[in-house]
This record gives C-alpha cells, sequence and structure tokens, in this order.
C-alpha cells in the first residue's frame, strides 16, 4: 500500500498500549490487504461461500453526504415532529460506503450485510477505517483508547 500506511504500521507497534488488534489492522493494510476473521457468509448449502477478503476505497465527499442524510430520522416530541442524527449510525453508513469489495461481493455492503457480520470482524472494519483515513502516528496514540473502548477490552 501507500508509505503512510507502512509508517502507520511501524508507528502502531511502537505507541505504548496500542492493543494487538489495532497493530495487526495496522500491519494487512500495510501489506495492502484486510482479513476479516469471520466473514461473511452467502448462499447455503453447496452455494455456500465465505468472503473474508476486504478492499477498502477513500470516502468521497458523496458518500459522506449519503451518510449523513441516512442516518437522520423524523421522531415526535413533545414540541412536535424534529429530524435527529445518529452519530452512531453516520459511522455505520460510512463504513458499508467504504468497502469496495468483500470476497467477491462488490460494495458497498448494504447495512443488513454489514449487521450480519461478527463483533470481531466489525471491529476489524472500524480500526481499518480510522487508520486508513486522515490518521497520523500522532492521532494513533490519541485514539488507541476509542479503539480499545470499541473492542470491550480494557
Amino acid at each position: 500500500m501507500t508509505h503512510s500506511m507502512e509508517t502507520l504500521a511501524a508507528a502502531a507497534h511502537e505507541v505504548e498500549g496500542v492493543s494487538p488488534d489495532i497493530a495487526s489492522v495496522a500491519d494487512e493494510l500495510a501489506r495492502g490487504q484486510l482479513t476479516l476473521v469471520d466473514g461473511l457468509v452467502t448462499g447455503s448449502g453447496d452455494d455456500e461461500q465465505r468472503h473474508t477478503d476486504v478492499t477498502l476505497r477513500p470516502l468521497t465527499g458523496k458518500d459522506i453526504i449519503d451518510a449523513e442524510l441516512a442516518a437522520e430520522r423524523v421522531v415526535q416530541t413533545a414540541n412536535g415532529s424534529e429530524l435527529v442524527r445518529s452519530p452512531a449510525m453516520v459511522e455505520f453508513e460510512l463504513l458499508r460506503r467504504q468497502v469496495a469489495r468483500l470476497g467477491n461481493l462488490n460494495g458497498p455492503l448494504s447495512l443488513l450485510q454489514l449487521k450480519s457480520l461478527s463483533a470481531r470482524d466489525i471491529e476489524r472494519l472500524i480500526i481499518a477505517q480510522r487508520l486508513g483515513g486522515s490518521a497520523l502516528a500522532g492521532q494513533l496514540a490519541a485514539d488507541a483508547g476509542r479503539l480499545d473502548a470499541v473492542s470491550g477490552k480494557n
């Protein structure tokens, strides 16, 4: 992959407190790959396939706008209807759009496909998304606690 991903992989090993999961994903991204642990299963019986190899792509302005719009809901309050935005849904909408390929499936993933992934696969995708974004080695240290919080580890 790019020189910056190689730098991030090296930084992930040097920053104290970075979980092995973060370092592992950083190593894979530096080699230009990402593999899910459990993968997405499609089909059944003889037609069953497990998709584990992920290709991520950079987000576009359209992705960001579409994710923001998809995360809005109209809810009824004491003051009438209000438009509410879910920050969590924005993150998941961005994540599903960033998947260019999963195995032989073209992205973006549907929300249903994303929901079908295991917790540890979602965690790997979130880590990859954060590392592959505008992250710098300094931000890696600041994000380490947040990424660990996602994994539920202490």
